[in-house]
């Protein structure tokens, strides 16, 4: 099976790395710089000390020179709109799987001309180091569901993946979609505002405190998960993700612009329409969104 990876970031390289063991793998790549150091270099991952080094294929903007059966897409939800047209081009025939945190994207996903569209949920720890090597920290799985069409390509990912970086088969795309929103919202912005690792929250007993009042206000929005995600997976998570630094974190450090949108943003509205009162999920927006202000520049 030949498989694209758009997205030279964390999660593109950690899939491009593990998949290119199995599968022809082409990373999609927004600078030539990087093509050039992924053809000389290919993907490393580091994991528990040691590291692996797989050869990739590289490629700029889409410049393949292959047909594709898979294409995966890695890149913040955010960057997903400047994607659209060249999505089209490659054909409506292509089966996509989205891999974003949040569910923001979903309808404009779901209104793409493809037949065959997946919803991806990674639980893996990653962190990028530079444009052709990255850490796996937390050794988790991903969950995939389609979103329409058939599952003929998730089915060959489930049954060759490897024990190290697994793919598991879920029935319902927005149940899996939501599972992972309770994560990120318990997650990624008390580490980008406090600046500890994952493992950290679930350690400190304020952070911790924090946690567990974000899952009331998260099944206040999603009454329906309860029972479908309990507050000891989050912890387990944290726990098994202990040395990952969030992916809100790291766009705070750089002072890029973070998902804070689609993970919260997007819950605040929903919050509203429904008239629920989310007083913690409202304060961490705004702490978010002011220093992700003043990092751009304001």
């Amino acid at each position: 099976m030949k498989i694209g990876v758009i997205g030279g970031g964390a999660i593109g390289l950690l899939f491009a790395g593990y998949l290119g063991r199995l599968f022809d793998v082409t990373l999609i790549v927004r600078r030539e710089s990087q093509v050039r150091s992924l053809v000389e270099n290919g993907v490393t991952i580091h994991k528990n000390g040691s590291a692996i080094t797989t050869r990739v294929g590289a490629a700029q903007e889409f410049e393949v020179q292959k047909e594709l059966d898979l294409v995966i897409v890695a890149v913040k939800e955010y960057d997903l709109p400047f994607l659209r047209n060249k999505l089209v081009e490659l054909g409506s025939h292509l089966p996509l799987m989205f891999v974003q945190n949040g569910v923001g994207h979903v309808e404009w996903v779901k209104a793409l001309p493809h037949h065959h569209l997946i919803a991806g949920s990674v639980e893996h720890g990653a962190m990028k180091d530079n444009d052709v090597t990255v850490h796996h920290l937390g050794e988790a799985g991903t969950n995939i569901a389609l979103i329409r069409g058939n599952g003929r390509v998730i089915e060959e990912l489930v049954s060759k993946s490897s024990a190290s970086f697994p793919f598991s088969i879920q029935q319902d795309f927005e149940e899996m979609l939501l599972t992972k929103l309770f994560v990120n919202v318990l997650i990624n912005p008390l580490t980008a505002l406090t600046g500890v690792t994952n493992g950290k929250l679930v350690d400190n007993p304020f952070f911790h405190g924090l946690q567990k009042d974000l899952f009331n206000e998260m099944l206040l929005l999603f009454p329906q998960m309860e029972g479908n995600i309990s507050f000891e997976k989050v912890v387990d998570i944290c726990r098994n993700t202990y040395l990952n630094r969030s992916s809100m974190l790291k766009d705070i450090e750089s002072q890029r612009r973070t998902e804070i949108e689609s993970i919260i943003g997007v819950l605040l509205e929903k919050a509203q329409k429904e008239h629920h009162f989310v007083p913690i999920m409202n304060l961490l927006y705004q702490l978010v969104k002011g220093i992700e202000r003043e990092g751009l520049g304001g």
